[in-house]
């Protein structure tokens, strides 16, 4: 992804090492020559005030005893001195401690921001197989697959590794993203089409997801681009029953030819931002993944989720509801009321004209039974409060609203 990018940064890091290779050794000479220039001084300075004590030293010895007490005390203020200046000299210690001190900080919050993301990569054929790879990608919870692209002219490219690369993440037990490579000038049901048959045959299971490479237009304007990837992205979702997240780069999604697909999961790339701290370009306020680095033999990405497990239930295939015929001849609406003990009524018109309920007893569901003593109008409606109070209410065919009480959890009801 994003090769062109890739080549751009190459260059300019080639530049910025130069760069800071001059600098560093122009700083090199001016030390070595401000290193020179003050030994020189010191050594002056030393020679001077030696001389200047050995002359002290015999005018004030030929005076009396008490003159040497004072050269002691003429001694201890020149170490003083030398102390102070040598203080002076050491002055920039700080200053280095302080840049680390930054340094370190800065280390610190951008390993703070991937432990908030869960860390993966996205590999095509450049990467080769799961052998040639998994050593560089490290520590990974998910990866990104390339899988087809239909190009202009008709050229139908199947990633040769993307089967070895598919096999690998399951074993692995890593959260899989399959994409495809979008050409907005080749036909979009063509393009999901192609890309569905060959993950189908790969197996695609619940907890996969789905991407659209979005990165090149062949062309055209953002609005038709736009209109494209709307396309592909709608076919993707009904085929596959999953939400397919949208892959592009900042400028790109700028021009407009993202404008419409803000519905949609957002892989970001923005390598110049650290990790999990991307630009979000509009119409997407959030981000699902972000790319940050594409510099190194492969690339890196981290998901906004919180763990693996969440990361594969937002971009899978979602759950089936999961459904238990409770039974009854109700033919119109339900109502229900539970108990803080966890006892549960449902209630509704039964196909007698009576109300009907089922309840729940804590370890199953009881048979359906007529509950109200006259014939009932449309759907009843139920209250429940502590120590298993409860009341329920219907209309009845004279258009009266009747009111029944329970004290034991809907077990009876007068």
């Amino acid at each position: 992804m994003l090769t062109w990018l890739r080549r751009l940064i190459g260059g300019a890091a080639t530049e910025s090492a130069a760069a800071e290779a001059a600098e560093t050794t122009t700083a090199a000479t001016e030390t070595a020559a401000t290193g020179s220039a003050a030994t020189a001084a010191a050594g002056t300075e030393t020679s001077v005030d030696e001389a200047a004590v050995d002359e002290t030293s015999v005018d004030e010895t030929s005076v009396d005893e008490t003159s040497v007490d004072e050269t002691s005390v003429d001694e201890t203020s020149v170490d003083e001195t030398a102390a102070t200046e040598a203080a002076a000299t050491e002055t920039p210690a700080p200053e280095a401690a302080t840049g680390e001190a930054a340094t370190d900080e800065a280390v610190a919050d951008e390993a703070a921001a991937k432990a908030k993301a869960v860390p993966g990569v996205d590999v095509s054929s450049y990467q080769g197989t799961p052998g040639q790879w998994q050593g560089e990608a490290g520590n990974i919870s998910w990866a990104a697959v390339k899988i087809t692209e239909l190009e202009p002219g008709g050229t139908r490219y199947v990633n040769p590794d993307a089967a070895d690369d598919w096999k690998y993440l399951k074993q692995a037990g890593k959260v899989r993203i399959a994409y495809l490579f979008g050409h907005p000038s080749v036909d979009a049901a063509a393009t999901v089409n192609f890309f569905v048959s060959e993950l189908t045959a790969l197996g695609l299971e619940d907890g996969d997801g789905i991407s659209l490479d979005l990165e090149v237009n062949d062309g055209l304007g953002p609005a038709q681009v736009d209109a494209w990837a709307g396309q592909v992205l709608a076919d993707l979702r009904q085929k596959l029953s999953r939400p397919p997240v949208v892959y592009t780069f900042i400028s790109f999604a700028q021009e407009g030819n993202c404008a419409h697909l803000g519905g949609y999961p957002l892989w970001i790339a923005d390598p110049a931002r650290p990790p999990g701290q991307p630009e979000v370009p509009a119409p997407w306020r959030t981000w699902a993944i972000h790319q940050y680095s594409i510099t190194s033999p492969i690339d890196r990405d981290v998901a906004n989720y919180p763990t693996g497990a969440a990361m594969a239930a937002a971009l899978g295939k979602p759950k089936e509801p999961t459904l238990e015929n409770l039974g009854g001849s109700i033919v119109g609406d339900v109502t229900s009321a539970r108990w803080s003990s966890g006892l549960t009524v449902v209630a509704g018109l039964g196909k007698d004209g009576f109300v009907q309920a089922t309840r729940w007893d804590g370890s199953s569901w009881q048979p359906w039974r007529n509950i109200s003593q006259t014939k009932a109008v449309g759907a009843p409606g139920l209250l429940a409060w502590d120590s298993g109070k409860g009341q329920l209410y219907y209309t009845d065919t004279a258009g009266n609203v009747q009111l029944m009480s329970t004290e034991d959890s809907g077990q009876t009801w007068t």
